[in-house]
């Protein structure tokens, strides 16, 4: 693990695999509340495909820092800028996002156009069309939900105070404990996924929210990459449907859209043999069409 200090203080929790002459850097961004151990998995299957692989903590996230400045999805784009300006300056990258992790790829692109003729390739897991919602369907079961999340939305906006104080004495293994973290030694690994939000305060999670649910579409970045644009979502989806999803593939004529049956919103865990195959595809466009050849070659035979 290495720290990545930004200017207004917060230190970003970084993670490099692989050899720095590798032909293509794959970077993995995570989203809300969880951190860069979502990608255990995906690590040694890319690292075998001959990638460099880099992954980190967003900012208020695992062993990354909150920093002074405001949380949105502006800011999120910009650290991830200097993610890539300290790890990856130079040299062909595939950027593969899951929920906010896709957003903060997507504002990427439109802050940062510069970088567009390194992507090989976008893999936007589980992205909204806009912002996000509290309510992500209908029917009794969905209205009772989005109940619940909006009483915890309002809870965490009038009264941050009062939830740190009864986080403060829920137990570790709890997603919404409130902990502080001693600063890891250089080669640690990341910290699990479920306490991500370990030692995010109410405020700061109400602040993030708040912004990412006022987010408006933006398919013009987007669209200047044509078919490098590649977008997955589960069937099964609970609070990105796949509806929302479909809805920003239609305004990406050149994108590829993928729904995985049977799929949850967490897809990258379950289905990491896949995502990375997404990935690879991109990292290496001429291995994907010698592989899919040989996979149609063995299906005649079989036939």
């Amino acid at each position: 693990m290495r720290s990545i200090r930004l200017p207004d203080g917060a230190r970003l929790a970084t993670y490099v695999d692989g050899p720095a002459q590798a032909p293509v850097t794959a970077v993995l961004v995570h989203g809300l509340s969880v951190t860069a151990a979502l990608w255990r998995s995906h690590v040694p299957l890319l690292l075998r495909e001959g990638m460099r692989v880099v992954r980190y903590d967003q900012r208020a996230h695992g062993y990354s820092t909150r920093g002074t400045t405001a949380l949105s999805l502006n800011q999120l784009a910009d650290d991830l800028a200097q993610v890539l300006e300290t790890t990856a300056p130079r040299g062909q990258l595939v950027l593969a996002g899951h929920s906010m992790g896709a957003m903060t790829l997507m504002r990427l692109v439109a802050r940062h156009p510069h970088l567009a003729p390194r992507i090989r390739g976008l893999v936007l897991i589980s992205p909204p069309y806009g912002g996000i919602s509290t309510r992500t369907g209908t029917g009794p079961a969905q209205s009772f939900l989005t109940l619940g999340r909006n009483l915890l939305a309002s809870a965490c906006t009038h009264a941050p105070y009062l939830l740190d104080m009864v986080r403060r004495h829920l137990p570790t293994t709890n997603r919404w404990a409130l902990r502080s973290h001693a600063r890891p030694a250089s080669g640690a690994l990341p910290l699990p996924c479920r306490q991500g939000l370990h030692a995010t305060v109410t405020g700061d999670i109400a602040a993030l929210w708040h912004d990412l649910a006022d987010q408006q579409p933006d398919f013009h970045p987007l669209q200047q990459l044509g078919t490098r644009v590649h977008l997955v979502a589960g069937s099964l989806d609970a609070h990105i449907p796949p509806e929302q999803t479909g809805r920003l593939a239609a305004c990406l004529p050149g994108a590829q859209m993928e729904t995985v049956t049977d799929a949850t919103h967490a897809l990258p865990l379950r289905h990491a043999q896949l995502v990375t195959d997404r990935i690879s595809r991109y990292a290496f466009p001429l291995r994907a069409v010698d592989k899919d050849a040989a996979q149609q070659s063995d299906l005649g035979k079989a036939v």
